[in-house]
């Protein structure tokens, strides 16, 4: 054997790892990106991966938890559909939610329940609604309170209505005024007085305020809240009467008052009648409404810029319902899914989903259930009610104390190598400046917080700089 070839042998051999050798632990790579970066790959995750994702590392646990991090996937939370079975089944006392995707012809659903154990004060309820990650609940005819709360994060707040052993009217839901940033409660009763002018009393509760306030009269016209009801701070609605309704019904959170929408001009007068069987509700954030041809077909309509009649436009046409003898089937659009699919809610027992190239209705089986159920537009949100219902007492769920108590540091990345400090405040100043040259800490959370740039101690040794005057700091 030459000399070549020996060299070769030696140098392939030397550079085998040892059995036995530890091998360095490295950090995990998606945690060597920006913070920003990590919340926008975060944030786009479905919730029940997010559950997961809290799991994963104490480091996970604190991303998830922020509050800068909560309002982003706010933002980017998909409507999912939470269903509560009528009446409610002793053997399963939970409320169901879903969120589906499509993949061309197949369906991928996770599923989450809601219990009362981990994540709702009650099981017992009338009705419910949600708006931005909160759901209202209202009690049952024995408990006259209203519950609102974080299903996810197992938080919620309990308000008592101003008056009991009354007639609950028909008007009841949780809203929000963007412009006030201030979530509100509306409930109607009647008040107990001999006459014979039956009336409705409509009052707001302010969460955070921890009153009620009287708003004057409501309709006393019947209402069944739609799957998806509120859009631009105000809740939308038909009015089950007899003699149909002429427009839509809202109440605006801002200015606390009740009002109607013009519905589009083929909304004729000999179809009032079907308003009973019509469906009004949110579609791609604008406003739609069902239009009936005849048994088998009905038009959706969607007001393209909301409060403007013009804008009423037919958008999708469903064909070939399910014949049904002597009477209507009720249908309500709640999703449309990234293929073009809709999913619709079908005689409040079965969800239902229309293919709009072939026209034709097939069954799913989202959700199993012995009864009818009702089922409402949910968007679940990390938002914690500490930041939303000040003033007022949270209680929370044993579970989600348990998580609490494993999120205690405070973690921020080193902005030259992304690598992870704990506690940076505590342990440099801002700006990268070493310790001994200003001492300005006290101001650092008023006056640099927003511009403050934390390193590790290795990559601050790389930039000890000579000390700088204050306003030199002030002009960087």
């Amino acid at each position: 054997m030459n000399g070549r070839k020996r060299a070769a042998i030696k140098a392939s051999t030397s550079i085998v790892p040892a059995v036995n050798q530890e091998s360095p632990i490295l950090p995990c790579r998606i945690l060597l990106l920006p913070r920003r970066t990590i919340y926008e790959i975060l944030a786009r995750l479905p919730i029940k991966t997010l559950f997961q994702c809290r799991s994963v590392c104490k480091r996970f646990l604190c991303f998830i938890s922020d509050p800068e991090f909560a309002k982003l996937q706010l933002s980017k939370s998909q409507v999912c559909i939470l269903i509560k079975t009528q009446p409610l089944q002793n053997a399963s006392k939970r409320l169901q939610l879903a969120h589906v995707e499509s993949s061309g012809s197949n369906f991928q659903v996770s599923k989450l329940n809601f219990t009362p154990k981990s994540n709702l004060p009650t099981i017992d309820i009338s009705h419910m609604n949600a708006c931005n990650g909160l759901l209202c609940l209202v009690g049952s005819e024995k408990d006259y309170n209203f519950y609102v709360c974080n299903p996810i994060l197992g938080e919620f707040i309990t308000i008592q209505p101003p008056y009991k052993d009354i007639q609950r009217g028909s008007f009841w839901g949780l809203g929000y005024s963007t412009m006030m940033d201030q979530y509100k409660v509306l409930q109607s009763y009647y008040p107990v007085v001999e006459s014979n002018n039956r009336f409705v009393t409509a009052e707001i509760y302010t969460i955070g305020t921890g009153s009620w306030r009287s708003i004057g009269n409501a309709p006393i016209d019947t209402v069944a809240m739609p799957f998806n009801a509120f859009l631009n701070d105000t809740l939308h609605w038909f009015p089950c009467t007899p003699n149909g309704s002429e427009f839509i019904h809202t109440f605006d959170f801002y200015s606390e008052k009740f009002g109607t929408l013009p519905p589009p001009d083929h909304f004729r007068e000999d179809d009032k009648k079907f308003t009973n069987y019509s469906r009004i509700g949110v579609l791609g954030g604008c406003l739609f409404m069902i239009y009936f041809t005849n048994s088998t077909r009905f038009d959706i309509w969607v007001m393209k810029e909301y409060g403007v009649k013009e804008t009423w436009t037919k958008q999708f046409v469903v064909e070939n319902l399910y014949p049904k003898q002597g009477s209507w089937d009720f249908y309500e659009p709640m999703v449309v899914l990234n293929n073009g699919e809709i999913l619709m809610l079908y005689n409040n027992d079965a969800v239902v989903c229309y293919n709009q190239k072939r026209k034709n209705l097939r069954g799913t089986k989202f959700f199993r259930t012995r009864s009818q159920f009702d089922a409402t537009a949910y968007t679940p949100s990390l938002v914690s009610l500490n930041n939303i219902a000040k003033g007022e007492q949270i209680s929370r769920m044993q579970v989600t104390k348990d998580y609490d108590k494993l999120c205690t540091d405070e973690f921020q990345d080193c902005v030259d190598c992304g690598v992870q400090l704990v506690n940076p405040i505590c342990s440099f100043p801002p700006f990268g400046v070493p310790y001994g040259t200003v001492n300005y800490h006290n101001f650092q959370a008023d006056i640099f917080g927003r511009n403050s740039e934390s390193r590790c101690a290795a990559c601050m040794d790389r930039r000890v700089a000579p000390a700088k005057s204050f306003l030199s700091l002030w002009n960087m």
